[in-house]
Formats: structure tokens, sequence, C-alpha cells
């Protein structure tokens, strides 16, 4: 199942101890909410899915069979909440369709966070990647998950995952590459007219 901490904190779960449930979110709570933060890019939404994941989990913790770790299973269980929170998000906007756009555009609280230009641009390429790969390339590198895991969350095949991910990686690639060449080549409008 994994580390031998999960296993005793598993027993103490099961058993209904409430400490278990404290010492299950000190473990775990930053690793899922800096996963939702990067999938929502809105902190107070990272904040209540987070919240919501734990919840279930609580909940739902006999459903816990042991193939995965438990970080591992909270991870699946907060990208099923982001996902079912983005489905009611397009429900909600479909209902007010035509009156104009409901849902504000989320300031990206990583961007004004970070003072460092390097890691504002990795960040903004991030976010300029479509929802699925985000998610491989946070889930791997910045959550530090292996194929297995993400294939486990995701409920995807190793391999496809595998591949999907290295996809995403040359997708950001050619983001940050194009960003680059943008700031490093002037405008022709600039320059003015040619003589």
């Amino acid at each position: 199942m994994g580390k031998p901490d999960d296993r005793h904190l598993l027993k103490s779960l099961l058993a209904g101890r409430s400490q278990a449930s404290v010492e299950l979110i000190r473990a775990h709570y930053q690793a899922v909410y800096r996963f939702l933060l990067h999938l929502t890019r809105d902190i107070t939404r990272a904040e209540d899915l987070t919240q919501e994941t734990f919840v279930a989990a609580w909940e739902g913790i006999a459903s816990f069979q042991g193939r995965s770790t438990l970080a591992t299973w909270l991870h699946r269980i907060a990208y099923s909440k982001f996902i079912d929170s983005q489905r009611l998000e397009r429900r909600v906007a479909t209902l007010y369709e035509g009156g104009g756009n409901t849902a504000s555009s989320p300031v990206d609280p990583l961007e004004t966070a970070m003072a460092v230009d390097e890691a504002g641009r990795l960040y903004g390429a991030l976010a300029e990647l479509d929802a699925a790969d985000r998610t491989l390339l946070v889930l791997h590198y910045l959550q530090g998950l292996s194929y297995r895991e993400i294939a486990l969350v995701l409920k995807e095949p190793s391999g496809t995952v595998k591949w999907r991910t290295r996809e995403a990686l040359k997708s950001l690639r050619l983001l940050l590459a194009d960003e680059v060449s943008d700031h490093a080549t002037p405008k022709t409008a600039e320059l003015g007219p040619i003589a």
C-alpha cells in the first residue's frame, strides 16, 4: 500500500478515531491544496475543493482498498472534485447564456506571487496549456507523482499517461520557446517604414 505510516493511519481512520483525520489532513493538506490551486488558479476555489476532498475522503474511507497510497487516493478525489466543479460551472454559464459572461476571469495567484521572471514565464506558459496537459504536468513535475500514480488518479493506462505527459511537456517547451522568440524579435510595425 505504500508507507508504513499510511497503514497505521488507515487503521486509525477505519477505526473512526478523530485524531486520525487530523493526521491525514496534516500529512496531505498542502499537497492537495497546491494541486487544486494549479488546476483552478483561484485561491478560494482551491481552498473549497480541498475541504470537499477531505470531507469526501473521510466519508469514503471504508471504500479505500489500498491499491495506491493515501496521497494518490486523495489526488484522485481532488481531481474528481475539480472536474465536478468545472461541469457545474459550465452548467451555470449555460443557464445565463446571452446575459454576459458570468464567470469572472480568475487572477493567477502564482503569477503575482512569483518574484523571479523565469518562474513567472513558466507558470504563464503552463496556464496556456489545455487543462488535460496542465493536469499531467502538475501531477508529475510539481506534485511528484509517478506515472503509475497519475494513471490511478486519472483512471488511464500508465503507458498512455507517460506518452501524454511527454507530449504535454513538448507543448510547454514550444510555448516557452515562442515567448522567448517574441521578446527577442522586434515587431516590424515598431521599426517604421523602410526607405
